[in-house]
């Protein structure tokens, strides 16, 4: 069983290997390039090597980053997505549906036990 607990933590019942996926809708409505860098961290802890950064290339921007991280899981334990930015006009967001699409989460989060 896996579980939301806290807003960010997935918490895992059982011990295990897991396949967290996750993408991001993060928007730059004004400024000049931004740098957002996502990462895990489980029980409270940086997991080494996690981390990656993306680009926002100026005003009116958006980006998609979309990938996954195993991690091996003892029950109880719980990892959250981390995210921060270089810049205060980089944000998280969700849109709503529009007359030709659906709407748009501003995070998708998946984690299947391998």
């Amino acid at each position: 069983e896996i579980g939301i607990v806290n807003s960010s933590r997935i918490t895992f019942k059982n011990r295990g290997h897991y396949n967290i996926q996750f993408s991001a809708q993060l928007d730059q409505p004004a400024g000049a390039t931004s740098h957002v860098y996502i990462w895990f961290r489980k029980n409270g802890v940086d997991i080494p090597y996690s981390a990656s950064v993306v680009a926002i290339q100026g005003t009116n921007a958006e980006a998609v980053p979309a990938w996954n991280f195993i991690v091996g899981v003892l029950g109880g334990d719980y990892v959250q997505i981390m995210w921060a930015a270089d810049s205060t006009n980089v944000q998280l967001t969700a849109s709503s549906a529009t007359g030709f699409c659906p709407a748009i989460p501003s995070v998708i989060a998946t984690a299947t036990s391998i």
